[in-house]
């Protein structure tokens, strides 16, 4: 297996220029589902009459005076196309449960999960979006790629967070978090630098 700790990777982590990561999100597939969600005025806020948007994480992690457009920027720069959007119904309630910082992980999982919003995906996004934290490090993204790449036993360093890829990733979230912020500090980037190399890199070297 290779290893994260290899200078060249490390120089490249450490030069991913993260906050300027910026996905593409159209109006038109959205349009409809929010508006009979409810939601079309948080829609023509967002995209503000044109065709599409990019969504930077750094305007996500520096906040927007409504929380509702800022969690629904959030929930789309990862879904660029809707898949199951039943949660636009609930985005007011999701927003209520998503901003306030939590005591625990498995607190603020469970208070979205009943607001509407179940994905372990879509929690960790928020999460790390709206600044929680999570055994006092900033939360990160776990996505299904970085799931598939810890299950495959991808990365020397990764190895103990095979169990990802399987039911009990939400559990070992913490652990995931914990992993991946000591990693970083040890190659002198970012926690959030190495999790996006995971998803966009993590297959390609």
């Amino acid at each position: 297996m290779p290893y994260l700790a290899h200078p060249p990777l490390q120089r490249l982590i450490a030069a991913l220029p993260v906050d300027d990561h910026a996905p593409e999100v159209a109006a038109q597939p959205w349009r409809e589902p929010c508006a009979r969600a409810g939601q079309a005025a948080l829609h023509d806020a967002l995209f503000a009459g044109r065709p599409a948007i990019r969504i930077p994480r750094g305007w996500l992690r520096q906040g927007d005076p409504a929380p509702g457009l800022r969690v629904l920027a959030a929930l789309l720069s990862g879904s660029p196309r809707p898949g199951d959007h039943r949660w636009l119904a609930r985005l007011p309630a999701i927003t209520a449960a998503a901003v306030p910082p939590a005591r625990c992980w498995p607190d603020y999982r469970n208070t979205l999960a009943a607001a509407g919003l179940p994905g372990l995906a879509a929690a960790s996004r928020l999460a790390h979006f709206l600044g929680q934290e999570v055994e006092g490090r900033p939360a990160l993204i776990l996505d299904a790629r970085i799931r598939r790449i810890c299950g495959r036993q991808r990365w020397t360093e990764l190895a103990e967070l095979g169990d990802l890829a399987g039911p009990a990733a939400a559990r070992l979230y913490p652990g995931y978090v914990r992993l991946l912020h000591a990693i970083a500090e040890a190659g002198g980037y970012r926690a959030d630098q190495l999790e996006f190399f995971l998803a966009e890199l993590g297959d390609a070297f």
